[in-house]
């Protein structure tokens, strides 16, 4: 049985996920920054996920998401795009303001609310600031 991932540990995830997609070589500084972190911490919390198997890293190599990683990393940016959609369409909330809220609901929602949205929202392809929203396969990560 996989183990339970936490909210902090689906925001590292995440963040290696979209220094990826962005074809970024993501190491621990641009971790750090994107998440606001120092390096120092980023590097004690990459080794837990390496632990999880959520990643690959070793000394003076890339991070990399193991397969299940980057399963875990594409629902996650697939919820947070999906709200950002559903708060700019439905709620009306200005662009500037939905990636902050997107960041707090994602780890709330559950995956039945996030497919209702999706469905409501007649399964859009792209977020409010023009990011592909990804196709998910597989929703048991």
């Amino acid at each position: 049985m996989k183990k339970a991932i936490n909210a902090t540990r689906e925001d590292y995830v995440r963040a290696i996920y979209i220094l990826a997609e962005r074809e970024m070589a993501v190491g621990v500084t641009q971790i750090a920054d994107r998440l606001g972190l120092r390096k120092s911490t980023v590097s004690e919390r990459i080794k837990s996920l390496v632990a999880d198997g959520l990643v690959l890293a070793g000394p003076y190599k890339a991070v990399q998401l193991t397969e299940r990683g980057v399963d875990v990393g594409k629902k996650l940016t697939y919820k947070h795009r999906i709200i950002e959609v559903f708060l700019t369409k439905t709620l009306g909330m200005a662009k500037s303001k939905v990636h902050v809220e997107a960041e707090q609901l994602e780890h709330a929602c559950s995956d039945e609310v996030i497919k209702r949205l999706a469905i409501l929202l007649e399964n859009p392809e792209h977020d409010p600031h023009g990011s592909v929203i990804p196709k998910i396969k597989n929703w048991n990560c």
